[in-house]
């Protein structure tokens, strides 16, 4: 994932979790009657995300509000538009995955408490497109009108802001989704926070305690719509079909899809049967596929020597280059990373006592060494990590007058691999 780093992840998407955000505003009531007052409510959100996991989102919500409506009052829609900042590591993951832009629609989730009553709420928004820059922080913006209630009792009513689901869709410059495809996104609200949106009073006789079909229980009876509702309840969202109806294109995404990461590596190898070890350095190129989980990559080791003893006691100088066999693969998911490779491993020059008795390129195993890693710790797609693991050292052929004497001697079973990887800059 070299091309322009980040990220995702990464997770990419994350970028439009602040967007989430902007939904919640939604969730409230609608003009009412009385003139409308300006309201703010500042929340923070954990929006999980592909590859660079959750990540926190600060979302500033502002409308105007009518402070009464009478009983029996249709509030009418109420247009709602709010702003997020998308923070630098979800700009880094986006770039990461070649998204030029984001858009997308997101449900949230709210409550309106008055008397006789307690609707929950589900407002759908459109996430317009915006442009996504090379580096640092953006705005996102995103807009909805809430559902028209009305209500049966006289008295206070107070609406509060939950979580919020999104459905994101990252774009490249030619307008082909990016490899993280189309992503749903489920916000969580942190704790400890007020999240009360806005207050107001119902004014005029007691009524019923059952609230008008016009509260469109519906939405709110059905909270698992919440995961597809965009597409039912906003004709907005028509603009932009066939991302959101053809999951097959996220899941499944061409080979040009990829996304492309460099890493500089760093390391050492503990030869256990030769009582010495090696020091690595090198890089790893990777292509992944995010919808899959998968990539292949390209791992180049310097070459590099160190000091041995065989049979426990002589000393022995070794130096060795490393030849990749085929390209390597793994698997990544949010926070971890496999490999699997094959290297040939070239004895190109050994010393006994100083002095040299093999010199060459040939001084290798017949078959080449399987290497298999896995991280230890949290991979962070953005910024790298530590893979750690093992392989088995045969014994070589091809080394020379003494390879009868070299061959038995320099095998070695159960070594053990050390890397650091560091996103390149």
């Amino acid at each position: 994932m070299n091309p322009r780093k980040v990220s995702k992840k990464l997770v990419a998407g994350v970028a439009a979790t602040s967007a989430a955000g902007l939904v919640a505003t939604g969730l409230l009531l609608g003009s009412g009657t009385s003139s409308a007052a300006p309201v703010s409510l500042t929340l923070d959100y954990t929006c999980p995300f592909p590859l660079i996991g959750d990540q926190p989102i600060k979302v500033v919500i502002n409308s105007d509000m009518p402070a009464s409506i009478g009983v029996g009052q249709q509030t009418g829609v109420f247009d709602i538009k709010a702003v997020s900042t998308v923070p630098e590591t979800a700009t880094q993951g986006l770039t990461l995955v070649g998204a030029t832009t984001i858009e997308g629609k997101a449900v949230s989730g709210a409550k309106v408490d008055a008397p006789g009553i307690s609707l929950p709420v589900n407002v759908p928004v459109t996430i317009a497109k915006t442009p996504v820059p090379a580096s640092g922080a953006f705005d996102v913006v995103a807009t909805g009108q809430t559902p028209s209630l009305s209500f049966t009792q006289a008295g206070t009513a107070k609406i509060t802001v939950s979580e919020l689901n999104l459905n994101l869709t990252p774009r490249k410059a030619d307008g082909t989704e990016t490899g993280l495809g189309t992503f749903d996104s489920a916000c969580k609200l942190n704790p400890g926070q007020a999240n009360v949106l806005h207050t107001f009073e119902i004014t005029g006789g007691p009524g019923s305690t059952t609230p008008p079909s016009s509260t469109t229980p519906p939405s709110s009876t059905t909270p698992p719509s919440s995961t597809t509702p965009p597409s039912s309840t906003t004709p907005p969202s028509s603009t932009t079909p066939p991302s959101s109806t053809t999951p097959p294109s996220s899941t499944t995404p061409p080979p040009g899809n990829g996304v492309k990461v460099s890493y500089n590596l760093k390391g050492t190898s503990v030869l256990k049967a030769l009582g010495g070890s090696v020091a690595l350095n090198g890089s790893f190129d990777a292509d992944a596929d995010l919808a899959a989980g998968k990539y292949t990559g390209d791992l180049k080791l310097d070459p590099t020597s160190g000091k041995f003893k065989i049979v426990g006691f002589l000393p022995v100088d070794a130096s060795i280059k490393f030849a990749p066999v085929g390209k390597a693969s793994g698997t990544v998911t949010t926070g971890a990373i496999t490999y699997d490779g094959k290297l040939d491993i070239i004895l190109t020059k050994i010393s006994l006592f100083g002095f040299p008795i093999y010199q060459g390129e040939t001084c290798k195993a017949a078959n080449p060494t399987d290497i298999k890693l896995k991280s230890t710790g949290t991979f962070d797609v953005l910024k790298g990590g530590k893979l750690q693991g093992g392989y088995d050292l045969a014994s070589p052929t091809n080394c020379g007058a003494l390879n009868d004497f070299i061959g038995p001697l320099a095998a070695s079973p159960g070594n053990t691999i050390d890397l650091d990887l560091v996103i390149k800059k």
